[in-house]
């Protein structure tokens, strides 16, 4: 957890640093996709039972020091990739996306804690899709 708020902190930092006082759209601190696809080192897939009896598949990756480093479902007929956002995320929450696209938003998430997580889904105009997601099984894909 303490690794989490340093490098969450110093992403923050840097970030003001570089706005100087402007701010700074959500969607510029999503990690680059390709990046948060080849930083992941484990690979989890998580099959949840929502709300209004849904039902969500979400594989996550994470990196070698055990943060998230993107998310993938199924959303509305299509595979979405959800690199981690920085800049909504901190050592209380993890979002996947941006404002522009679709948002998984969990408590703050770790390789140790993931299974044990639940999450919410929206869409770009913020509609929740999936709410009150627990955790009914998880599968390692990788690492």
């Amino acid at each position: 957890m303490k690794k989490l708020t340093t490098i969450l902190s110093s992403a923050a930092v840097v970030a003001a640093t570089l706005t100087s006082g402007s701010a700074l759209a959500y969607s510029e601190q999503v990690m680059d996709p390709a990046t948060s696809f080849d930083s992941a080192t484990k690979v989890r897939q998580v099959n949840y039972s929502c709300q209004n009896n849904n039902k969500i598949s979400v594989t996550y990756g994470f990196n070698k020091q055990n943060l998230p480093t993107y998310a993938q479902a199924n959303l509305s007929g299509k595979n979405r990739f959800l690199p981690v956002n920085l800049g909504r995320s901190d050592d209380v929450d993890t979002v996947f996306g941006d404002e522009d696209n679709f948002s998984i938003m969990s408590n703050a998430m770790q390789l140790n804690n993931y299974h044990k997580s639940s999450i919410n889904i929206q869409d770009a105009s913020s509609k929740i899709l999936y709410k009150g997601c627990n955790v009914k099984s998880v599968k390692r894909i990788k690492g």
